[in-house]
């Protein structure tokens, strides 16, 4: 359906997204956002921004799923991890914590959040 190179379709697969329905449709949305991630991916390694990965100090703050099988709302404990985004100069751009037991392709797309996030930013204030 669409040209997606194979950074883009791993963030179609596994991100989220969002579409305006008034100018596309959910899977142009959907590739929209994959592609905006990639691209966030990418100018995150050649700024040499790094994520550093630590064990969040206040833990997982629950959820709301009502799964049995979920650690997050049985109270089990489990790993919670805080990323953050830092610069080549060791400055801190943005980070996200509460993340329960990320996977390594869950922490791919927390890693491109942020770097989309810092991205944004940077773009806005360089105009």
């Amino acid at each position: 359906m669409f040209p997606l190179t194979r950074k883009e379709q791993f963030f179609f697969d596994h991100a989220g997204y969002s579409w305006n329905p008034e100018q596309e449709s959910e899977m142009e949305g959907r590739a929209r956002c994959a592609t905006a991630m990639a691209s966030a991916e990418r100018y995150a390694w050649e700024q040499d921004w790094a994520f550093e990965w630590s064990y969040d100090i206040d833990g997982c703050i629950g959820c709301d799923c009502g799964s049995e099988e979920c650690a997050c709302s049985t109270g089990t404990p489990h790993e919670v991890l805080v990323c953050e985004l830092i610069n080549d100069d060791r400055e801190h751009l943005t980070s996200l914590g509460g993340i329960c037991g990320p996977t390594a392709d869950y922490r791919r797309v927390i890693e491109a959040e942020l770097a989309l996030e810092a991205m944004s930013r940077e773009v806005r204030t360089s105009d």
